[in-house]
């Protein structure tokens, strides 16, 4: 059993937590707030198929495993809120379709299950559709979870004393953490996104290069007029869709309502964009018409942690092995928990990686971006699963496609 800190109590933090207590650690958990950032305001959707982009091959293998870590998850967390429910990436014209079906052919080279549709077969899948939609994908293996249920039910497993957990309950302290240096812990997990590089400790020598890379998202209430009898929402499956080139989503909710995203934004307004929102409504009824007339009770604007290539932070800091670093997320934060977590915990347990995980620790290794580090030659030369692709410049949308990357 090692004492370990964890600092940082979004969805990451808290996963890592659990994760480390179910191995027998004791752990402190350490934050301001419980899950009040980003994962407060994210969509949910375990999407490896969909977040697939060009150019980063080592995020797919992540994704993908983060995806089936996920799903242990769910029998693990009954009450966290996870849907089966696939998604359908929609092409709102002829130029939109064209692009999905581009992507759909990486999809399909990373060994996702991708099956095209028609409008017509579209609409045969959610009837609130609009008629006349240039067509699609159904994404078998992309689900969602509800990020508000699965941070209150880790944090009451955290707590929980049960059989399925080794170690000790674990220790929760909402506050303010500016220095690790004097924390008494065999262990510390950076896991505070953003906030990470304005604590003091070994990890400053490093350039993390964080940058805040802002959402705005909608949540939408849906009256019982709209429904049929027997129908819960207006669509069950998650919907992703391009509308002339954009990118909108909508994610159904047991309790009737829908979450509607994201703009992806680094521009000087610190709150919500009017804009963003206006074109959020305008793309989402271009999908689903009846979205007009819903109910609008929650916009949140929150800032994801984003890194140079798109991929994240994970690891210890050279020199000092206490301290290991875990953020830089991005947008895909609530589906790469898990996947950090496991990751986590490993490093921690010292369980030597296969070649294909020492190669993917090695493409988010925390030092990655800091001039004259030394990296392990062995992990660098380890081979991956993937195959190589070219590289890309980073991502200001929720997905990308070929349109949109001709675009930026």
């Amino acid at each position: 059993m090692q004492r370990v800190t964890v600092i940082g109590a979004g969805i990451v933090g808290l996963l890592t937590a659990f994760e480390l207590r179910r191995r027998g650690h004791r752990v402190r958990l350490l934050s301001e707030g419980i899950a009040e950032g980003a994962s407060f305001a994210a969509a949910g959707m375990l999407a490896p198929a969909a977040e697939i982009q060009y150019g980063q091959g080592p995020l797919w293998d992540i994704m993908r495993e983060a995806g089936d870590l996920h799903r242990d998850l769910a029998r693990r967390l009954p009450d966290a809120g996870y849907r089966d429910d696939s998604t359908l990436v929609v092409g709102r014209d002829a130029a939109d379709l064209a692009a999905l079906r581009d992507l759909a052919a990486v999809q399909r080279s990373t060994g996702a299950e991708v099956r095209e549709l028609t409008g017509a077969a579209l609409h045969r899948e959610e009837s609130a559709l609009r008629r006349g939609l240039a067509g699609g994908t159904l994404l078998a293996r992309d689900h969602q979870v509800d990020p508000r249920l699965l941070a209150a039910a880790v944090r009451a497993a955290l707590t929980a004393e049960t059989a399925e957990h080794v170690g000790p309950p674990v220790e929760i302290r909402c506050e303010t953490v500016t220095c690790c240096d004097d924390l008494s812990a065999d262990r510390i997990v950076l896991a505070a996104g953003l906030g990470v590089p304005a604590i003091d400790g070994p990890h400053r020598a490093l350039d993390l290069n964080l940058r805040p890379v802002r959402g705005d998202i909608l949540r939408l209430r849906v009256p019982p007029s709209l429904l049929l009898p027997g129908e819960e929402n207006l669509v069950a499956h998650t919907v992703r869709a391009i509308v002339r080139g954009r990118p909108v989503y909508l994610v159904p909710r047991a309790d009737r309502t829908l979450v509607l995203g994201a703009t992806s934004r680094e521009d000087d307004l610190a709150g919500t964009s009017a804009g963003g929102v206006l074109q959020l409504l305008q793309d989402a009824a271009e999908i689903l018409p009846a979205v007009r007339e819903t109910e609008l009770i929650e916009v949140t604007t929150r800032d994801r942690p984003g890194t140079p290539d798109d991929l994240p932070l994970l690891g210890a800091v050279p020199g000092d092995e206490r301290v290991i670093v875990s953020t830089g997320y991005h947008r895909h934060g609530i589906l790469l928990s898990a996947w950090a977590a496991r990751r986590t915990a490993d490093l921690i347990d010292e369980i030597p990686p296969d070649p294909s995980t020492a190669a993917l620790l090695h493409a988010v290794r925390p030092h990655r971006f800091t001039r004259g580090a030394v990296d392990d030659p062995a992990a660098a030369s380890a081979p991956s699963s993937t195959t190589s692709a070219p590289s890309s410049t980073t991502s200001t949308t929720e997905f990308s496609v070929p349109a949109l990357e001709e675009a930026r």
